[in-house]
């Protein structure tokens, strides 16, 4: 089936539409839990960086990007 955490926080911050800190801070907070690969980098599903985009859409403001 393959490794469904294929996403770096580079990829997943364009993805999201935030800087990279700001990734590692949700994670901080508990919102996402990554994986890590065999180089301890941080990896990151598609299901995870969908949830995280719709944490941040909701935080903005209507009339913002």
């Amino acid at each position: 089936m393959g490794n469904m955490y294929n996403l770096s926080v580079s990829e997943v911050a364009e993805i999201v539409g935030c800087h990279r800190n700001t990734l590692l801070r949700y994670e901080k907070e508990g919102y996402v839990t990554p994986m890590r690969d065999n180089n301890n980098y941080r990896r990151y599903t598609v299901q995870q960086a969908l949830k995280l985009k719709k944490i941040l859409d909701s935080r903005r403001p209507a009339n913002q990007p």
